[in-house]
């Protein structure tokens, strides 16, 4: 009777552990083994009681207690940092901030190599595996093949002590079927010595290309940051002169709409000119899009604040000797030598110098000589344009001064005198354009030397 009461009892202790769990819609870790050892402790003490009222009085105690292991654990689960299963909510994802290990607000484009090797997570990636690959060697397969070796030396040793004939006829078969084995065995062996020592002989091969590929995907992406920044650059340009160009429809709208109030020009003229202010504006804030769109992947790339506002610095022009320096033939050989197309098909020409391998590398030189010849025949020729654009500004900067001094003088309208300014300014702007295109071509020039990229 007591051992049924006692089981009983053990039960409604359970259940009402269990009533405060079941009540709470939240997760809760499982109960620990102390929080066990605790129950059952309970229940022994329960099961000593001889009496239906010290029974209600031990499930009274006990209804207690089983809410204190659930407050014990939440202040311990409070001390650990919450709970274990708690996960984060639509909301806290969205306020969570991605740390910034760059925090300068502004890039120049001499350092904008040595911030992404700093700071660009692919190419941090991109170094950790050239690193393991600067780490793999042939020693351990060539401790392998060895080993292979002297394996199948001692087979070779017990095939030759192996007597040709058995002690009695009834062991022959046995000494034959083991003279098989182990020849074959020594078959087997002689194998895998020979697959593994063709796969060492091509393991320094296959690594010196994961290499070069490697190194060509880190040049890559610094490439694009590059071309990235050059685009920005010509874009704020872009944005000064719309900005400018706003200025001066808003001029051509407020005259449009004098002529309307006098009679000289009709509704539809005034409502076309601000038709096209409004198009003009939609324009520019497309563009400011752009820039900031286009800022916020350039910031992402250099580890920075994603903003959109980073402040770039002028592009870097190349000085006349570095121009002059341009040279095809004397730096083919050099570029063509660190191209990641040629070194690879290189490679394996070196491995196996068959027909296909050899119309490979030389197709790899050719298609490099093409495209390299082409990037060294694009910088003369936007020299020559940067030089007639200066010849525009000069002329330009000329007029304006003589349309300057005119309007100094009364000989000349306000608006004559912008539209002089305007033109200057245009001038300016197309120089500006014609230098960004030569310090890209030169820059081009200076990745397939360095680098092989073309």
């Amino acid at each position: 009777m007591k051992r049924t009461l006692a089981l009983f009892l053990s039960f409604v202790l359970t259940a009402a552990a269990a009533l405060p769990v079941l009540a709470d819609d939240r997760a809760v870790p499982a109960p620990s083994a102390a929080d066990s050892q605790q129950s059952a402790a309970s229940s022994a003490v329960s099961s000593a009681a001889a009496s239906e009222e010290a029974s209600a009085g031990s499930a009274a105690g006990s209804a207690d207690s089983s809410q204190t292991p659930a407050a014990d654990g939440q202040a311990a689960s409070s001390e650990q940092g919450g709970d274990p299963l708690a996960v984060l909510s639509a909301q806290s994802v969205q306020s969570e901030q991605l740390k910034s290990e760059n925090s300068s607000g502004s890039l120049t484009y001499e350092s904008l190599r040595a911030v992404l090797k700093k700071y660009n997570e692919n190419i941090l990636s991109l170094d950790g595996q050239l690193k393991d690959l600067n780490n793999v060697t042939t020693s351990s397969m060539w401790d392998a093949i060895l080993w292979l070796g002297e394996l199948k030396g001692n087979v070779t040793s017990s095939l030759k002590d192996l007597p040709a004939e058995a002690p009695t006829p009834e062991l022959q078969p046995a000494y034959d079927g083991l003279a098989a084995s182990l020849r074959a065995a020594e078959q087997l062996l002689s194998m895998q010595i020979s697959t593994m020592q063709g796969q060492r002989n091509t393991l320094g091969d296959s690594t010196e290309s994961a290499k070069n590929t490697l190194n060509d995907a880190i040049n890559q992406v610094i490439k694009g940051a590059e071309t990235l920044y050059a685009a920005i650059i010509s874009m704020e340009d872009g944005l000064d002169a719309m900005e400018r160009g706003l200025e001066t429809m808003d001029r051509a709208v407020a005259i449009t709409e004098k002529r309307l109030e006098l009679g000289m020009a009709s509704e539809f003229e005034a409502e076309t000119m601000r038709h096209q202010r409004s198009q003009l504006q939609s324009q520019m804030e497309s563009l400011k899009f752009q820039i900031t769109s286009s800022k916020l992947t350039l910031e992402g790339m250099c580890g920075m604040e994603l903003n959109g506002t980073v402040k770039l610095a002028p592009l870097p022009q190349p000085s006349d000797p570095e121009l002059d320096a341009v040279s095809y033939d004397k730096a083919l050989g050099t570029a063509m030598g660190r191209n990641v197309d040629v070194l690879n098909a290189q490679i394996s020409y070196d491995t196996d110098t068959s027909g296909a391998n050899k119309h490979a590398l030389a197709a790899a030189k050719r298609n490099f000589a093409a495209k390299f010849k082409t990037v060294c025949i694009t910088i003369p020729e936007d020299r020559r344009l940067v030089a007639a654009a200066q010849e525009t500004v000069d002329f330009q900067q000329r007029s304006f001064d003589i349309a300057a001094k005119k309007y100094e003088l009364g000989m000349l309208s306000h608006e004559e005198y912008l539209s002089a300014q305007n033109d200057l300014t245009s001038a300016q702007d197309d120089l500006r354009a014609a230098q960004r295109d030569l310090f890209s071509a030169y820059r081009a020039y200076e990745n397939a030397v360095q680098y092989g990229l073309v």
